[in-house]
C-alpha cells in the first residue's frame, strides 16, 4: 500500500486509541459527578473490557507508560502491516488478521514493561521471575490484552472506506494508483510445498520443546491427593520431587501453564488430557498459521517473515486461550498464583493474558527459526543453480 495511505492509517488509529485511553476515566469521572466514594464499574462489550486499559492515574509512572508503550508500538507496528497490503490497498485476509496479531503483540509487551515501574523496586529491575510473577498479579484481567481484541477491527471502516472510494480522485492519488489495479501478480510462492513444509517444521520446534518441558503450575483442580486433610495445591512441585530447567520454571510454564504436552504425576488423567488438547490446538493453529505466512515469504523483506510468524504465534496462543476457557472452567479453574481469592477473574481472561505474554515473550524464536531455514534453502538454491546451469549447457553442446 502507498505509504502516505498508511501513515494516514496508522495516525489516524493512534489519534483515536489516545484519546480514547486518556480521556475516558476523566470524562467517565465527570460524567457520574465525582466524590470520594465514587465507584465506576466495567464497561463491556462483547465480553471485553472496554475501558479497563485506561489511563486512571497520570500521577505515577505505572499509571500511563504501559499505555504510552502500547500506542508507539502498535502504531509502528499497525504501520508496518499496513504497508505489506496489496498497492491497490484491497483488504486481504491474511493482512487483516496480522493486525490484531500487532496489536496483541503491542498489548503483551506493554504488560510487560509495567513491573519495571514497579516502586518495589526503584533502583534495580526485578529478576525474571519476580517480573513474570508481577505481570501475573498485575493483569489478573488481562486488560492491555482485552483493550486490543476490541480496538483492533476500528481501522477496518477507514480501511474499507479508501478501498470502496479508490478510484475517487483523492483517495486515488493517496493509493498511489490510478485504477486500483496495479501492483501486478503476487510474488510466487517457494519452490514446493515439501520446503515450506520444513520451515513450518522448523518453526515449531521452539514451541514444542517447550511444551515436552512444561512447568510446574497447574491451571486445573483435578489433581490427586495425598490424604483425606491435604488441601489443594496448585504447585505439584511441593508434592513431587520434579524441578524444572531454571529458565522453563521461570518463563515458559509460568507464562502460559497450558503449553504442557508432559502429564504431572499429582494431576488425574482427565485434567492432563484438556491441557494436551489445549496445547495441541496451539500448535496445530500455529502450523496452519506459519504454512500460509511461508506461503508468501519468497520475494518478500525477511523482516517481514519474522514479525508475521510472531504474529501467528500470539494468534495461536489465543486461539488455545478460547478453547482453555471452555475446557478448564468451572470447578476445575484454578485461581491465579498471587492473585486476590476474592477477585472474581474469569478463566477466558486469565488465559488471555497468559497466552498473550507467552507469544509476545517465545514469538521470536518462532520467527528466527522459520527465517533461518528459509535463508539456508535460499543459499543452497544459489549454489545449485549455476551447477545445473553448467549441466544443461554442457547437454545443449
Amino acid at each position: 500500500m502507498n505509504r502516505l495511505m498508511c501513515l494516514l492509517l496508522a495516525a489516524g488509529y493512534a489519534m483515536g486509541q489516545a484519546v480514547f485511553l486518556f480521556a475516558c476515566h476523566p470524562v467517565r469521572l465527570r460524567a457520574a459527578g465525582g466524590g470520594p466514594g465514587l465507584v465506576l464499574h466495567d464497561v463491556r462489550l462483547f465480553g471485553l473490557d472496554l475501558d479497563g486499559f485506561s489511563v486512571q492515574d497520570t500521577g505515577r509512572a505505572q499509571g500511563w507508560v504501559p499505555q504510552l508503550v502500547f500506542l508507539v508500538l502498535c502504531s509502528v507496528l499497525t504501520y508496518a502491516v499496513l504497508r505489506s497490503a496489496p498497492p491497490d490497498a484491497r483488504p486481504r485476509l491474511r493482512t487483516v488478521l496480522a493486525l490484531p496479531g500487532a496489536g496483541l503483540l503491542a498489548a503483551g509487551v506493554a504488560e510487560l514493561v509495567g513491573p519495571a515501574l514497579d516502586p518495589r523496586s526503584p533502583l534495580l529491575l526485578p529478576t525474571s521471575g519476580e517480573w513474570v510473577g508481577r505481570a501475573q498479579v498485575a493483569g489478573a484481567t488481562a486488560l492491555p490484552e482485552q483493550y486490543a481484541l476490541w480496538s483492533c477491527w476500528l481501522l477496518m471502516p477507514s480501511w474499507a472506506a479508501a478501498w470502496l472510494f479508490r478510484r475517487w480522485a483523492p483517495v486515488r492519488v493517496l493509493l498511489g494508483t490510478a485504477d486500483g489495479t496495479a501492483g501486478g501478480a503476487e510474488p510466487a510462492a517457494p519452490g514446493s510445498t515439501l520446503r515450506r513444509r520444513d520451515v513450518v517444521c522448523a518453526g515449531l520446534i521452539p514451541m514444542v520443546l517447550l511444551a515436552v518441558a512444561g512447568g510446574a503450575v497447574l491451571r486445573h483442580t483435578n489433581v490427586r491427593q495425598l490424604d483425606q486433610s491435604s488441601s489443594i495445591t496448585f504447585a505439584p512441585e511441593l508434592w513431587l520431587p520434579y524441578h524444572p530447567p531454571a529458565l522453563v520454571d521461570r518463563w515458559s510454564g509460568v507464562l502460559y501453564p497450558a503449553l504442557r504436552m508432559r502429564p504431572l504425576a499429582t494431576e488425574e488423567t482427565a485434567g492432563w488430557l484438556a491441557t494436551l488438547a489445549v496445547c495441541l490446538v496451539f500448535l496445530a493453529v500455529l502450523a496452519a498459521a506459519l504454512y500460509a505466512v511461508v506461503r508468501w515469504a519468497e520475494g518478500r523483506h525477511p523482516v517481514r517473515l519474522f514479525m508475521n510468524c510472531w504474529y501467528a504465534t500470539v494468534l495461536a496462543a489465543v486461539t488455545a486461550a478460547l478453547v482453555e476457557g471452555g475446557l478448564l472452567q468451572g470447578p476445575w479453574a484454578a485461581p491465579r498464583e498471587g492473585a486476590d481469592p476474592t477477585a472474581l477473574v474469569h478463566p477466558f481472561e486469565a488465559a488471555l493474558g497468559d497466552a498473550v505474554r507467552f507469544g509476545a515473550v517465545w514469538g521470536w524464536a518462532t520467527g528466527a527459526c522459520c527465517l533461518g531455514v528459509v535463508r539456508v534453502m535460499t543459499r543452497r538454491g544459489a549454489r545449485t543453480r549455476p551447477r545445473v546451469q553448467e549441466e544443461q549447457l554442457s547437454h545443449a553442446e
